[in-house]
């Protein structure tokens, strides 16, 4: 079972302060701009950005490796009263046809390798319609080396006492997490282990070009604000070459 099967249950909790709101706006905008129907949310979690864009109108499939999330997905969508087609497999196995495809919240970070990168990209090529769209997310640099560093952060959310010891040794990035769950009197532990690696720019645009992309532009955490040097999310968009 891997780190995210465990921290399923946790996930959303963990999440509370993440503007998906805003992220869901910006694809949503994008996708109408372009005609997009049909999204498939590579990396879809607990299906919270995929069941948002669901809610506007378009049709989603969502797409993850652990099964855990996608359990808890599939509850999220049949309590909302939607359809959410969900397949559990890696990044590059994508089954469906789409206008746009999405990775949210850093979820190019977890692929570890450069391989792994042009698989990716590779495999959304593949599924998407002519003039098909990819929009995707990366923490940068800044903030692996000067917010997250070799640091120790501790917080409680929803009851859950939380320790983050964090080491960045580039280009990976390690996050020991600790989980204190207090319930019927008793404490639990619950220990993850989560590796990223930090992307260079460069890179992730010289493999969208070999692999039949056009960068469309870089913007600062799904706003279309300017880049910045403290910028800690880049959002990218790159479209389908003909």
């Amino acid at each position: 079972m891997g780190a995210y099967d465990l921290l399923a249950r946790y996930y959303d909790w963990l999440m509370a302060d993440v503007p998906y709101r805003r992220w869901i706006e910006f694809i949503a905008a994008y996708a109408r701009r372009q005609g997009s129907i049909c999204i498939v949310d590579a990396g879809c979690g607990t299906g919270t950005v995929a069941l948002g864009l669901r809610q506007k109108g378009f049709r989603v499939a969502g797409l993850d490796s652990s099964q855990e999330m996608l359990a808890l997905a599939r509850s999220k969508a049949e309590a909302l009263g939607l359809s959410l087609p969900l397949f559990q497999g890696n990044f590059s196995a994508l089954p469906l046809k789409a206008d746009l495809v999405i990775s949210t919240c850093d979820g190019l970070n977890h692929l570890l390798g450069n391989k792994e990168v042009i698989r990716f990209f590779q495999g959304v090529h593949r599924c998407l319609s002519p003039k098909g769209s990819l929009i995707f997310d990366i923490n940068t640099e800044y903030k692996y080396r000067r917010i997250l560093g070799n640091n120790i952060f501790a917080w409680e959310t929803q009851g859950v006492d939380v320790i983050w010891r964090n080491q960045y040794s580039p280009p990976f990035n390690f996050a020991d997490i600790s989980l204190y769950v207090h319930s019927r009197g008793c404490w639990s532990k619950s220990v993850f282990l989560i590796q990223q690696r930090c992307h260079s720019v460069s890179t992730l645009v010289y493999y969208l070009e070999k692999t039949g992309f056009e960068l469309k532009g870089i913007w600062n955490n799904y706003s279309f604000k300017a880049v910045s040097p403290a910028t800690q999310r880049l959002t990218f968009i790159a479209q389908k070459k003909i």
